[in-house]
């Protein structure tokens, strides 16, 4: 009787960890299927499709006047959405009608636009770089003149007339100054886009260059001005701000707008001086008069122009 109790305790706790496993296998499947189920439903996010194309650039520095051939030219992969406007696919296309020349500086890994490109088998004039309606004019300059060779392609300028007005008879008038000085300034284009300094047109050049001409852009009425002021007196540029973008004033500078020089305080303060003793009363001068009366004799001061009206003492008049 005792060993059937122990017999159906043992089996009890066979069944009881069977139930135990089974129970903990169950929890463990249906926890696992969840998780696969919300990893499931997460979708991940599709990769945007970028189509690309190829477009030429530059494999070596291009500097204005270079003539393109193949071995300075690549081609590289490039989004479709985003290719430069004036690029070129292939180089076979950018030569198919001729070779082209640069007009522009191309730096490397640069794309080779068409505004830096002259036409098919055409020449780095400087009328390829001019605006349209606008004219090119240059000025003979020097180190002074040039602002010490600081100015570069792409800067911009005023054009600064010096001259002597003095045959001018309405200027004249205005422009007197200290010492009857009749030299006039006044600017006669301004905001000019320098073109090149001397033979040079690369506009990423930074270093001073001393040269003995600029070419400047301008209207036609500007190149009006500066053909004129050339014969008429000296030259000379005035270096603008990059963001300084205000019009200049046209208006005529003379000497006497500094307020006058050292000669002309020293010829106010001489006139000053003169119509101040000019205006000094003179002091009389007197003269000694003798009169003798028998013995006596008396010494009297008398002056020497006596003024209209001045009455002689009764003395005097003896």
């Amino acid at each position: 009787m005792r060993g059937r109790a122990i017999t159906m305790i043992g089996i009890a706790a066979v069944f009881g960890a069977i139930s135990i496993f089974a129970a903990d296998f169950w929890v463990k499947s249906q926890a696992k299927a969840q998780s696969e189920q919300k990893v499931a439903s997460i979708v991940a996010p599709q990769e945007p499709k970028v189509e690309f194309k190829t477009i030429v650039v530059a494999n070596a520095p291009l500097r204005y006047g270079t003539q393109l051939d193949r071995s300075q030219l690549t081609e590289i992969p490039w989004p479709q959405d985003s290719l430069p406007q004036g690029a070129f696919p292939t180089i076979d296309k950018l030569l198919a009608e001729g070779s082209r020349v640069v007009l522009s500086p191309i730096e490397v890994n640069e794309p080779v636009l068409l505004t830096k490109l002259s036409g098919p088998n055409g020449r780095a004039t400087l009328s390829n770089m001019l605006s349209p309606g606008m004219r090119a004019v240059t000025i003979r300059t020097d180190e002074i003149a040039g602002v010490g060779g600081f100015i570069t392609p792409g800067d911009r300028v005023d054009v600064v007339l010096t001259r002597d007005a003095g045959e001018i008879q309405e200027v004249s008038k205005n422009a007197q100054g200290a010492a009857g000085s009749t030299v006039t300034s006044e600017i006669v284009v301004s905001d000019a886009k320098v073109l090149s300094v001397g033979q040079g047109a690369d506009e990423r050049k930074t270093e001073p260059q001393i040269a003995n001409s600029v070419t400047l852009e301008v209207t036609n009425e500007g190149a009006q001005k500066v053909a004129l002021a050339r014969t008429v007196g000296t030259l000379s540029l005035s270096l603008r701000s990059a963001a300084d973008a205000s019009a200049s004033g046209n208006g005529l500078t003379t000497i006497s707008s500094f307020g006058g020089s050292v000669a002309a305080s020293a010829e106010a303060s001489a006139a000053s001086l003169v119509n101040a003793v000019a205006k000094e009363p003179e002091e009389p001068k007197f003269k000694t008069v003798i009169v003798s009366r028998g013995e006596k004799v008396e010494e009297y001061k008398v002056p020497s122009k006596p003024a209209e009206g001045d009455v002689v003492p009764a003395k005097e008049q003896e």
